[in-house]
């Protein structure tokens, strides 16, 4: 990677960042340290941050500015068969006796790095739903995986445990080559699986490289069958704790601990889900008194935009919501103009946002509209009828747009020094660390959990955090003590033993409680492959709108490339350009019945996606024609994408 993209992060392609992709943030609401402030405490952020694995081996930064989401150089894949890595940066803030940011502390504090992640799928449970909703929808139970190995042989056997890895100092393994800073394992003991590697950058900031997204079976003639459990098989997601220690003051200080996660790509690279992982774990920390209910004015900027411009995003990845318009009467949320009529808090304005709050589905399971914002499924599909049948924003994000509705917010869209933020450096340092778990959780999914994309249902726990008593910062994992990594309670894990754990293994703790190296990724299919083809889109009885599953990280329906240069072709009469603008194509299109195929369907899809993931397009910005009523200025097109042949080497 070139330095200037090293700097940068994520620098834009053809286009900076539009009207309506302003940073989420509101700089007057900073509490910055007094000059002279001594540093008491330190900490790592994100709280929570996500590599991705990519088979290329170039490389961008996670997002660190919630809001801003442009395109690396080259773009999201460096060919059409080859992922970048999404690479998460952590960084050392020093804080003083009252929670304000001091500076952050880099290589002349002496940080020094230790990371443990590991892969525990194949010796966790097979999953079937969320657990933690009670008789709304009850959990269903599920076995072992691999429960044929023996329970003292499963933590050599199915557990990839690379141990702590260290790593300190400036610009360490530039290149990525230096074995000992490698996280790898063997799964079967025999299998070596690597799970990524650490570097530094040139202020020995820690840069966490995912693996390739390789899975394999252990076993010989072992197809998948299963869309999330399959015995035998491994792949190299992983998670784990990241710590710290620095040097402040001539004494050695042990920073608050973060958490990495690595898994998957998101191929909707720069659209929000509309429930993100931050929105459903504020939820928690408001619960646990790290955080403060939504109360009085909010920022539209900050609380408001990024709501509205993700519901309306989704129309670019789903085509249920592409029609968004036909179904509920609803302006297009993702155009700038429409926006900013709704910034305005005035009484005129009112009718208009109270319209749109009308749009969204009121949580808590009473609203059962088919035809309500989001279009998508929630965690009770398993049982028809179910209040918990559809996805619906948090009660937070519910109560934003209910304050803004009544015209209670600060009309902070146009902000020149919010707009003046490019990158996180141009950020105010008080704003800087919590940026830094916002960008990194809002880019991933909060719901539904069934299972999910990145992590799943425990992550709305409570247990699974340490508490104000323990860390003023929010959404940190409590590190388990446990002994091993395989936690074994029982032949099944149920809605009862999740919770209490095994009454005969009190020392191996319960699972939604503190977590161990690969305790959060351990939910997730096995391999991450067949998971991510099965989850599209869900026929039902009512027909239409045709409700989806998590369309900003897999997509559903999409504009593809060839369709966006012939609308762009100034030779053809402007109706065959609205006819290919209009037009869209199933996103997982040629991931099965390709060919001469026994079985051209849905196993089929799950086996041939272990190849085909690195080909699937990927849905970015590009600019639109100026000379179409009715195409907007931008739009997003699916690019990158590879051939659907196996033998293929593009």
């Amino acid at each position: 990677m070139k330095r200037r993209d090293f700097l940068l992060g994520a620098s834009a392609v053809g286009l900076t960042s539009p009207a309506l992709f302003k940073a989420a943030i509101a700089p007057a609401f900073a509490q910055p340290a007094p000059a002279g402030a001594r540093i008491v405490r330190a900490a790592i952020f994100p709280a929570i941050g996500f590599s991705r694995v990519g088979n290329g081996d170039e490389w961008f930064l996670a997002p660190e500015v919630p809001g801003l989401l442009n395109e690396p150089q080259g773009g999201f894949k460096q060919s059409p068969s080859r992922v970048k890595k999404q690479v998460q940066r952590f960084r050392v803030y020093g804080f003083d006796d009252q929670g304000r940011v001091v500076r952050e502390l880099g290589t002349a504090d002496n940080v020094r790095w230790t990371v443990h992640v590991a892969n525990s799928k194949a010796a966790w449970y097979g999953f079937s739903n969320a657990m933690d909703r009670g008789d709304i929808t009850p959990g269903i139970p599920g076995a072992q995986r691999n429960n044929f190995i023996a329970p003292d042989k499963r933590e050599e056997m199915l557990i990839i445990n690379p141990g702590p890895v260290q790593i300190s100092g400036a610009s360490v393994n530039a290149g990525g080559s230096d074995a000992k800073y490698n996280m790898a394992g063997q799964f079967w003991k025999k299998l070596p699986v690597g799970l990524g590697h650490l570097r530094t950058d040139d202020a020995g900031r820690l840069l966490v490289f995912p693996a390739s997204g390789v899975s394999q079976t252990a076993l010989p003639q072992n197809p998948v069958k299963d869309f999330t459990n399959n015995d035998g098989w491994h792949d190299d997601w992983a998670d784990g704790w990241v710590k710290a220690t620095v040097r402040v003051g001539g004494a050695d200080v042990e920073c608050d601990p973060a958490w990495v996660v690595c898994c998957g790509p998101k191929f909707a690279p720069q659209i929000e889900p509309i429930v993100s992982l931050y929105d459903v774990g504020r939820e928690v920390m408001i619960s646990t008194g790290h955080m403060k209910a939504i109360a009085g004015q909010v920022s539209f900027r900050r609380d408001v935009l990024p709501i509205l411009r993700r519901a309306g995003m989704m129309q670019w990845v789903a085509d249920a919501s592409y029609l968004i318009a036909a179904w509920l009467d609803l302006d297009d949320l993702s155009n700038p103009d429409v926006i900013k009529k709704l910034a305005v808090a005035d009484a005129a304005a009112r009718p208009a946002r109270e319209k749109v709050l009308a749009a969204f589905r009121k949580p808590g399971g009473g609203d059962q509209r088919v035809k309500a914002v989001p279009l998508m499924l929630g965690d009770g599909v398993n049982y028809p009828g179910s209040r918990d049948s559809w996805l619906t924003l948090t009660p937070s994000q519910y109560a934003i747009l209910g304050a803004w509705a009544k015209g209670d917010f600060v009309n902070d869209y146009e902000d020149a020094k919010a707009d003046a933020v490019k990158q996180l450096d141009d950020m105010p340092l008080a704003m800087r660390p919590e940026a830094l778990t916002r960008a990194a959780l809002d880019a991933c999914s909060g719901g539904a959990f069934h299972p999910g994309v990145e992590i799943t249902w425990p992550i709305r726990q409570a247990a699974l955090y340490r508490t104000p008593k323990d860390t003023p910062f929010p959404f940190r994992i409590a590190i388990s003590t446990r002994k091993g990594l395989a936690q074994d309670v029982g032949l099944q894990l149920n809605p009862q033993n999740v919770f209490a754990g095994n009454p005969s293994r009190p020392d191996a703790g319960a699972p939604i409680g503190p977590q161990a190296p690969g305790d959060l990724t351990r939910w997730m299919g096995v391999p991450w492959q067949g998971d991510a083809f099965s989850c599209q889109s869900v026929l039902t009885a009512d027909g239409f709108p045709t409700p989806v599953w998590w369309p900003a990280l897999l997509p559903v329906d999409v504009l593809p490339e060839e369709f966006y240069k012939r609308m762009m072709r100034t030779d053809l009469p402007v109706e065959e350009r609205l006819r290919f603008y209009h037009a869209r194509a199933p996103w997982s299109r040629g991931a099965a019945g390709i060919g001469l195929h026994v079985e051209a369907g849905y196993t089929d899809g799950l086996r041939r996606m272990i190849e085909l993931w690195t080909q699937m397009g990927v849905v970015v910005r590009r600019t639109g024609p100026k000379d179409v009523p009715g195409v907007p200025e931008e739009v997003y097109v699916e690019v990158q994408r590879g051939s659907m042949n196996l033998a293929s080497d593009n």
